[in-house]
């Protein structure tokens, strides 16, 4: 891109931003508390300020497996899903589950024994909730910009590979608000990827502008390969062959070259792809594949395609890994909600 463009680019662009973050300012700040509606349910929330990519699924993965005691239900907006507008509980018979519920909650449903709801309306959700699970914890999946819902705790996960002053509002940038509204969160939680001077650049940042604000680093710990639920043994012996549709495909493929630097990252695909028989063609037949090749994705995009790559006889497992929060955390955690 050259000067002239980068310059048209930013004329067009930035006072749009700065309109963005003005509308979102004031609709944090002049939200009336009456409109709010205060759930009976005990309600964590994990949400963002970025667009995507920050870690928000494996926090909720980690708050679900933390509290199995008291029976936690995930309540996700179904992004793209049929079924988000009149709100539906994951049914893990459906044939066509990412299309109906969204890829996120799809995944999860598989992955953890907590029911999953989906709903637009969180209200609406969450009402459904409170008829079928009284004593339950309600782990609330990308609802930080949803104010309509009062929440007991107020989680923002942030990616941490681009430091603060390099952030700016849509369209512009990513954030979905301007980063003042860390001011409204219980704690931050920061996701490191492979930018070290970001993490540190945040907890600075976070320290200055938010001496109040508690804020905890997530530990990325690599699990394994996995066909499914199932581990397995992956062979570094035949060349991988990696793909996506993620909203940070770069932490993706550093993690695939970190476990196998002969990994070749074929395709990039938008966030929250929807798959067709010709995309599938594409990276089956891709020039670098071969018979041997194994095909490694995202679990979020593996639940959306393995039935394709079953059919024809390819290989296709994911890689897998968690958050690590330390004992700070989950005891600060513990004394915000009430107890069971």
């Amino acid at each position: 891109m050259d000067s002239g463009t980068i310059k048209i680019f930013w004329v067009v662009l930035f006072p749009l931003s700065c309109l963005w973050a003005g509308i979102t300012l004031l609709r944090r700040r002049f939200y009336p508390r009456s409109r709010k509606y205060r759930s009976c349910l005990p309600i964590v929330c994990v949400g963002n300020i970025h667009s995507g990519g920050s870690g928000k699924t494996p926090m909720v993965r980690a708050l679900a497996e933390h509290f199995c005691s008291r029976k936690p239900v995930i309540l996700s907006g179904g992004y793209r899903a049929a079924l988000s507008s009149v709100g539906s509980q994951v049914k893990l018979n459906e044939l066509n589950g990412p299309h109906l519920y969204g890829d996120e909650p799809w995944m999860l449903a598989h992955q953890i024994e907590s029911p999953v709801f989906i709903s637009k309306k969180r209200v609406s959700g969450i009402k459904r909730i409170e008829k079928t699970h009284q004593k339950s914890l309600v782990i609330l999946d990308d609802g930080f910009q949803h104010l309509a819902l009062d929440r007991t705790v107020d989680l923002v996960c942030i990616n941490t590979d681009k430091k603060p002053e390099e952030n700016f509002c849509l369209p512009l940038g990513e954030l979905r608000e301007p980063i003042s509204a860390l001011s409204a969160a219980s704690a931050v939680v920061l996701t490191p990827g492979e930018n070290p001077k970001g993490l540190e650049a945040w907890q600075d940042f976070i320290s200055e502008h938010f001496p109040n604000l508690r804020h905890f680093v997530a530990r990325v710990e690599f699990q394994g390969f996995f066909y499914g639920k199932q581990s397995i043994q992956a062979s570094h012996d035949n060349n991988w062959l990696s793909f996506c549709g993620v909203a940070a495909p770069e932490r993706f493929v550093a993690a695939c070259k970190k476990q196998n630097p002969k990994t070749e990252h074929i395709w990039s695909f938008p966030d929250h792809h929807s798959y067709s028989a010709s995309d599938i063609d594409k990276i089956i037949e891709n020039p670098r594949a071969n018979p041997e090749s194994t095909f490694v994705t995202t679990e979020k995009d593996w639940y959306k395609v393995n039935t394709y790559f079953e059919k024809a006889n390819k290989k296709l497992v994911t890689l897998r890994y968690r958050f690590i929060l330390p004992d700070l955390f989950w005891s600060w955690i513990e004394t915000q909600l009430p107890e069971s």
